[in-house]
């Protein structure tokens, strides 16, 4: 083997060494989005919605919603689980979409809700009969050592003849990646 051939060979394994160590970094940097598994409480019914475009690897991610008839309280909790596991966490964005819709007569109807991870509260807030109202909670930081989501709402105000509503939240997942 001559000098040349053996300076290319060892350039284009060098560059192909390169280019796995980066996009190896890109995966790992992305990081294990940590979805939400039921555990416990009342089981949502999972629906659908379609796909999105969800970082620089990945092409589309389904994107689903979990739905609840409730009468009175709701508590459920949720695993928080990871693509490589529990032994790969660290803190992450809570992001998903809760909105109602009152069944009956519901003008001026209230539910308070919030979100804990583990014991702690992240994120709380209530949703009216107002039209298009909606709670991003997206912003609370979930603990890379969280095991547990647990989602629970009340009547702020239930009018007479308001006899349920259907909670939804759409797509809820912690984003631990920084894509």
């Amino acid at each position: 083997m001559t000098s040349t051939v053996r300076d290319r060979l060892f350039g284009c394994l060098l560059i192909a060494a390169i280019m796995t160590l980066f996009f190896g970094g890109v995966i790992v940097l992305k990081g294990p989005d940590r979805w939400l598994t039921y555990q416990e409480g009342p089981e949502p019914r999972i629906s659908e919605l379609g796909s999105e475009p969800c970082g620089a690897v990945e092409h589309g991610c389904d994107t689903y919603r979990r739905s609840w008839v409730v009468t009175g309280e709701l508590t459920t909790a949720f695993r928080l689980d990871g693509l490589f596991g529990s032994w790969l966490r660290w803190d992450g964005e809570l992001d998903g979409l809760l909105h109602v819709a009152f069944h009956g007569t519901c003008s001026g109807a209230r539910v308070h809700w919030g979100i804990r991870a583990d014991a702690r509260t992240v994120a709380s807030g209530t949703l009216s009969t107002v039209p298009g109202n909606r709670a991003t909670a997206h912003n609370p930081t979930i603990p890379g050592t969280a095991g547990t989501v647990t989602l629970t709402t009340t009547w702020g105000q239930k009018p007479p003849g308001c006899t349920s509503y259907t909670l939804n939240w759409d797509d809820p997942e912690v984003n631990t990646g920084l894509f």
